[in-house]
């Protein structure tokens, strides 16, 4: 018992492994002495099973420890693909005369891969401790008096790791190969790409953080997310030129400013007060464009237009200016990046299943022709990866070949993102090596340094912000439509003017006749009135 005590303090202390598994299928006296006292050593919480199914059911998963006690009879069926169980054993078997036959399908792994596992061989003077090494293919013996449990990560020799990569990403994701090849180097092994996941691999890397039944993971470096890839803002029209100098704030204001100044003349000002508040307004905008049209009078009426036209010589000075720029610099509309922007400016084809969680809009297919076509993808680390991703997989993944194709970006919104997760598809002791490797990496800053030292050629987008050349008359376009529009604005008011003043003088004419013919009617009617009563008097 002290040989089991110790050998149980370095390969499953109880302080970190919780839950002990203990299945007894010797009957043996010897074998139920033996079993009794290990229970008494380890206090609850533990699970006692004696049903043969149950080696394989409770002890299939890591992070457990196991005491089974074998009778030595049992035999095993080989089997095509042995199977990885694991968790760490430690496994009682008699030294039984006629030779320990079911010991050596143990260490042969025709049906299940105990990598994991201590055999104690026993009988009722001697104790041996044995081990196998699936690495190096050896059976290696422990002194009972002096354990040490031996490191068999230390040395792979030669072991070939079977990675899972997605198609396309070999040439991207270059940092789980330099993980996979540093592990490699430093524990006398070798490793192989693959595309297809199957309990063969040792580990593989899936672009979206969730769990698959069946499979043991760790978290990596990195994250997982679902990009979308949006359209390129395109470049404003010319004609915006004249409103982006001020925004909608300033706009607002300075016609605010204009209805009040209006509204202030119209009732106290000495001159301005003979016109409506919209002649007043015309005066005041034509105070910015050219200045003063006639002559004001009274104190209040020119300090007001003063100052006015002193505030319309910063404003006009700026806004030229202002223009002049902006006809140097190619501007663009805003890009496409929160969550709220793309459920409104994109569409997105019916495949994308990803889009029905955000409620985005669903319509059309991936060949849709429409410029506001959006895609999703599947994708990792940041946009810098994600746009090579796009590249590389655009032959395999429909998403991809059409947002390389329009030439789409990668929003700042992304969806899903989770920790990148190493998916281990069998129960080998090799995934025990990632947690160190993982936790030196992150601590050390290599995970990012690492891909800043790469130089990665990826298409870029362009644009065009400064144009260095002469002005030619597509870009001075913008002084034929302000011509073209001062002409017709011109037009525009002399009509109304005339208009208006017609109008005015119409309205006159009216109301003189209209005074004319009352006041001939009451005279009529006065005088027939006096005539009527000088009758009835005679």
């Amino acid at each position: 018992m002290k040989a089991f005590v110790e050998l149980q303090s370095q390969w499953c202390p109880p302080w970190k492994y919780k839950k002990f598994y203990f299945l007894n299928y010797n009957s043996h006296p010897l074998a139920e002495d033996i079993f009794t006292a290990i229970l008494k050593l380890n206090e609850p919480p533990r699970l006692i099973f004696n049903e043969a199914s149950a080696f394989h059911y409770w002890t299939y998963e890591h992070n457990r420890c196991a005491v089974i006690m074998f009778s030595g009879y049992e035999r095993i069926t080989p089997v095509l693909k042995p199977v990885y169980l694991g968790s760490r054993y430690l496994i009682f078997h008699p030294n039984l005369e006629e030779g320990n036959v079911f010991l050596e399908q143990l260490h042969s792994g025709i049906s299940c891969i105990l990598d994991r596992a201590y055999y104690l061989v026993y009988d009722y003077t001697t104790i041996q401790i044995q081990h196998k090494n699936f690495f190096s293919n050896r059976t290696i013996q422990l002194d009972p008096a002096n354990i040490r449990v031996p490191d068999d990560l230390k040395d792979l020799h030669g072991r070939k790791l079977h990675i899972s990569l997605p198609e396309g990403n070999e040439d991207v994701v270059t940092f789980d190969l330099y993980l996979a090849e540093t592990i490699c180097q430093q524990r006398n092994a070798t490793y192989e790409l693959q595309s297809i996941n199957s309990t063969l691999l040792d580990y593989g890397v899936v672009h979206i953080g969730i769990p698959l039944l069946g499979t043991d993971k760790t978290v990596a470096l990195g994250s997982t997310f679902v990009s979308v890839m949006v359209p390129h803002s395109k470049p404003k029209p010319i004609i915006a030129v004249l409103i982006d100098p001020f925004d909608y704030y300033t706009w607002i204001t300075l016609f605010v400013l204009i209805f009040l100044l209006a509204l202030v003349l119209s009732l106290f000002g000495k001159v301005l007060s003979q016109w409506n508040i919209i002649e007043n307004a015309l005066e005041m905008i034509m105070c910015i464009l050219g200045g003063p049209t006639r002559q004001y009078g009274g104190w209040f009426e020119n300090q007001i237009i003063t100052n006015y036209c002193l505030l319309a010589i910063v404003i006009v000075s700026s806004y030229q200016s202002l223009i002049i720029s902006y006809l140097t610099y190619t501007r663009y509309s805003p890009e496409i990046n929160t969550e709220d922007e793309i459920r409104s400016s994109c569409i997105f084809p019916f495949e994308s299943n990803w889009a029905r969680h955000y409620d985005f809009e669903l319509d059309g297919e991936y060949d849709d022709e429409r410029d506001n076509m959006c895609f999703l993808l599947l994708s990792r680390d940041d946009p810098h990866i994600t746009t090579l991703l796009m590249e590389n997989t655009r032959d395999i993944d429909p998403a991809a070949e059409q947002a390389y194709k329009r030439n789409l970006r990668v929003a700042d919104t992304i969806l899903f993102k989770y920790y990148l997760i190493y998916y281990f598809f069998n129960k080998s002791i090799i995934r025990e090596l990632f947690p160190f490797y993982i936790g030196a990496f992150r601590e050390s800053g290599l995970f990012d340094q690492h891909y800043r030292n790469k130089s990665i050629h990826t298409a870029i987008h362009s644009r065009e912000m400064f144009g260095v050349r002469s002005f030619n008359v597509a870009d001075l376009s913008i002084i034929w439509y302000l011509y073209a529009g001062g002409v017709m604005v011109s037009i525009l008011w002399f009509g109304v003017e005339i208009a208006f003043f017609h109008c005015l003088r119409y309205g006159r004419m009216v109301r003189k006749r209209w005074i004319t013919f009352f006041q001939k009617y009451h005279g009529q009617a006065k005088f027939m009135k006096k005539k009527l009563k000088s009758f009835n008097m005679t």
